[in-house]
């Protein structure tokens, strides 16, 4: 247990922090930078895990050198030291704050943004519901074209119903046309006032 504590104190007198990094400066120049001052165990540029800046430095890093001589020397060196457009800043990393800017915080509820962020669930279920229905829509029309295909496969061809209309309207105008005459016949037979013509 002993040997445990002192390795961290060992490894907590080898490790720099080093701060205030222009953003422009790359890890790998940032890296370099270190390396002239001495062999490094360990090398941490710490970037942004999430938001518009994922994935860009956030501003710092972390050192440990395999001698303690060489963390010395590098922290007096480097301390102040113009890289970039800004001079950074060196110090012992456990003298700067234990709780580690990385380090997950917890969410600050502001009132606005948490009727928001309830609008946005609110809208999620909406948007879900939409999508539902749309689903729900569209089996149904599937089964109405189902249901289209059965009848045209049922019912004899478009070509053949047409002619079976002609004939059947021809048959219909021509017992219309012979019911009309018997019918005209009938009527002038049947004037009260009409005289029969004399006949010799």
């Amino acid at each position: 247990m002993e040997n445990l504590v002192n390795t961290g104190m060992a490894t907590e007198d080898k490790r720099l922090w080093i701060g205030n990094l222009d953003p422009r400066v790359t890890e790998y120049q940032l890296l370099k930078l270190v390396q002239k001052h001495g062999s490094i165990e360990k090398f941490d540029l710490i970037l942004h895990r999430n938001g518009p800046l994922a994935g860009q430095p956030r501003g710092y890093a972390f050192v440990t050198y395999k001698n303690q001589d060489d963390a010395v020397l590098a922290k007096e060196v480097l301390h102040n030291l113009l890289v970039g457009q800004k001079n950074i800043s060196v110090t012992w990393a456990h003298s700067v704050n234990n709780e580690e800017p990385d380090k997950p915080k917890d969410d600050l509820v502001i009132p606005a943004l948490a009727m928001s962020k309830a609008e946005q669930k609110t809208d999620r279920t909406s948007q879900i519901q939409a999508i539902e229905a749309k689903l729900k829509m569209m089996e149904k029309k599937r089964e109405d074209e189902l249901k289209i295909n059965e009848t045209v496969a049922t019912k004899p061809p478009v070509i053949s119903q047409y002619q079976q209309k002609t004939q059947n309207g021809a048959t219909s105008v021509s017992t219309s046309t012979t019911n009309h005459r018997s019918v005209r016949q009938r009527d002038r037979y049947q004037k009260p006032y009409t005289k029969s013509k004399y006949r010799r």
